[in-house]
């Protein structure tokens, strides 16, 4: 008997250091696929795109990779690993182009993992891009609710594009221009007066001829600390809608000056490019 529970307790001895000495698989990089092409909307042959090269049809991939982490060391951190990873663009006589990747748990996914970059358009060195090819086009424009600089995005742009989509332009577009104001009036007795952030955001059409029609939506962001009797009755926290205006006129191009008349923003307003690409076009506002 005594025999017996030594060996019991040998065998379990043994699983355990083999349980906990174990590896479990986690994710280093998805694989990636895309395509490379310039702004001619010409596959770019030969870019080399982190260890590997596009082929004729400007196609890349990368291929996943994967470390084996030991299963004690992943239990006790209690969650999967973030995954951190840098890819390079390079070709002679273009730009070159370098984003860092972040996912907080993306060590979790499982094998097979892929991301699919789509299209991303490399500019060649000292390549200017005219601003009739992409001005006249429908964009949508993060605010200030003056109006004073604009954060504009068009048909082209791809939230996974690594060229274009940079940290910097992407914070200014999703919540830069996100401003606190202070209430002035509150629904009901019930309430008390708290402030709030205001996001603003602009669709705009350019026409050729001079004609523009547009839309300004206000968003009310965290208004006003729930109240608990609203809550209760109607098992919601109550919401301040959003408000629209729209807008159509005539606006002049004279370099990179854009004027646009009285009933875009109630009063005359100049802006100059300060940026414009393919798909992104930054617009800073002209003081009188």
């Amino acid at each position: 008997m005594i025999v017996s529970r030594k060996v019991q307790f040998l065998f379990c001895l043994l699983a355990s250091i083999s349980l906990f000495g174990s590896c479990i698989s986690r994710l280093s990089r998805p694989a990636i696929t895309g395509y490379i092409y310039n702004y001619d909307n010409s596959p770019v042959v030969g870019c080399k795109v982190a260890e590997t090269e596009t082929d004729a049809q400007g196609h890349f991939y990368l291929k996943e990779q994967r470390t084996n982490r030991f299963f004690l060391t992943e239990m006790l951190s209690m969650e999967a690993p973030p995954v951190f990873f840098v890819i390079d663009i390079e070709k002679e006589g273009y730009q070159s182009y370098q984003n860092d990747f972040f996912q907080r748990h993306g060590g979790a996914r499982r094998k097979g993992a892929l991301d699919n970059l789509d299209t991303l358009y490399i500019k060649r060195i000292g390549e200017q891009v005219p601003i009739e090819r992409y001005l006249y086009e429908d964009w949508t424009f993060s605010a200030d609710k003056n109006l004073d600089t604009l954060y504009g995005i068009n048909k082209n742009y791809r939230i996974q594009n690594i060229i274009t989509n940079t940290s910097r332009f992407r914070d200014k577009y999703g919540w830069g221009q996100a401003y606190r104001f202070r209430s002035t009036a509150v629904p009901d007795s019930s309430w008390s007066t708290e402030s709030y952030d205001l996001l603003t955001s602009l669709d705009i059409s350019l026409q050729k001829e001079g004609n523009y029609e547009g839309k300004k939506v206000r968003k009310y962001l965290n208004p006003w600390r729930h109240r608990k009797e609203y809550e209760s009755t109607y098992r919601e926290a109550y919401k301040i809608p959003s408000d629209s205006s729209y807008s159509k006129g005539r606006f002049t191009v004279a370099g990179d000056i854009i004027h646009f008349d009285k009933a875009f923003a109630n009063a005359n307003a100049t802006y100059q490019i300060d940026s414009i690409d393919r798909d992104v076009l930054i617009l800073v506002r002209k003081l009188d």
